[in-house]
Formats: structure tokens, sequence, C-alpha cells
């Protein structure tokens, strides 16, 4: 029980920082930038260029909690694109649909155990004023060895899929928080080993 008290006092203590930082961020904010209001309920409106480096993001995770590695911290850091300009539909939903933003990242493991980088496609569907669903799908490559020992796991193969998904706060124009849980794995396309990884936790974005 000792790795598990341990992991719930240090990801509370990453989780609480990150929504220290982003509740600072908040309050500054306030004296610069109109509140949230109806426009977070609208889809996003492509612009006719892409930038890589349109929003930044920090995150906290419990590393995955199934398969003990006695590493429980995940920190995360991505990118994120403008929503890519290439629908031009007059139905809005076809239009988000084709309009992503590209996601690209790394998950890290603070233990020194499995970490990836990733790349995706990231989706954001408003759902109520502030309150919206975002989900992410692409692909990662791994660190994990390729064998199965005590507090590791062997992934299969260094190539795999990556989902995730969760629900965020539109703080401001510029600042969300968002509670999510990702995971990569080959879906046994590679060989009968296949764990997983799956992570759960708290990111905080900055938009420019």
């Amino acid at each position: 029980m000792g790795w598990r008290t341990d992991l719930g006092v240090r990801l509370a203590g990453a989780i609480v920082a990150c929504l220290a930082w982003a509740s600072l961020a908040f309050a500054a904010d306030l004296t610069s930038a109109p509140p949230a209001d109806s426009s977070a309920n609208e889809f996003p409106q492509a612009a006719p260029y892409i930038t890589l480096f349109q929003e930044v993001r920090v995150g906290a995770y419990a590393h995955n909690p199934n398969h003990d590695e006695s590493a429980p911290v995940d920190v995360s850091f991505e990118t994120l694109s403008s929503n890519l300009p290439f629908a031009n539909f007059s139905n809005p939903y076809v239009n988000w649909f084709l309009s992503p933003r590209i996601g690209l990242g790394a998950m890290v493991n603070t233990g020194g155990k499995t970490s990836y980088a990733f790349g995706t496609f990231n989706w954001r569907i408003p759902i109520w004023k502030m309150l919206f669903f975002e989900g992410e799908l692409g692909g990662a490559v791994n660190n994990s060895p390729d064998w199965q020992g005590p507090q590791r796991i062997d992934m299969g193969c260094p190539l795999t899929f990556r989902e995730a998904g969760g629900f965020g706060l539109q703080l401001t124009q510029n600042w969300d928080v968002v509670a999510t849980v990702s995971h990569a794995s080959h879906a046994s396309f590679c060989t009968s080993k296949n764990p997983g990884d799956t992570d759960f936790g708290v990111v905080v974005g900055y938009k420019f």
C-alpha cells in the first residue's frame, strides 16, 4: 500500500500545482481579456493558414495504475496547432470533423520507466458555456523494454496507437483545464503482448 499512498500524495501535489498555476493565470487574464461567453459553445473556425504553436499544455498523470512500474507520476508536454483549414462545407459539423488540430507532445515518466512521444489529431466538442469534451487519436513511439519483469512492462512494440479523451473548462480566451485519460497500445497488431499504457490526469493549456 506504500506505493499507492505515495502515488496519491505525489499526484495530488502535481495536480494542485497545475490548478494553482491556472488559477493565478486566470486571475491575471481577467484584467486583459473578456471572460468566456457564448462563443465557447461554437465550433472553432479554421484560419487560412496553420500554426503549430497555437496552444501549449503541461499536465500531471497517474502512470499506468493497472500495470505497476513503481513510478507513479507522468508529466506531459504538448503543443496544439490551429484548426486545419481544409474543410469548406455548408454543414458546420462536417467542417468541425474535417478541421481537427494537430497535437505533438510527450508523456514522460518521472521515475525513468515507460515514456512515449506522440502525434495526434485533436477534436473539441462544445457542450455548454465553458464546458467542452475533447478527443485525440494518433500514434506514439515508446521506450519500453522488450521483456516483462518486476516493475516494468513490455508494450509489445515501440510503435503504438494513442487515444485520449476528457472533459474541460475554457476558463478564459487563453486558458483551459482538462481532466483526461490517455491510452497507448498496438491493439495486438504487433504481438500477443499488449498490456497498454493508460494514464489519468489533468492538463492546463495556454492559447496564444
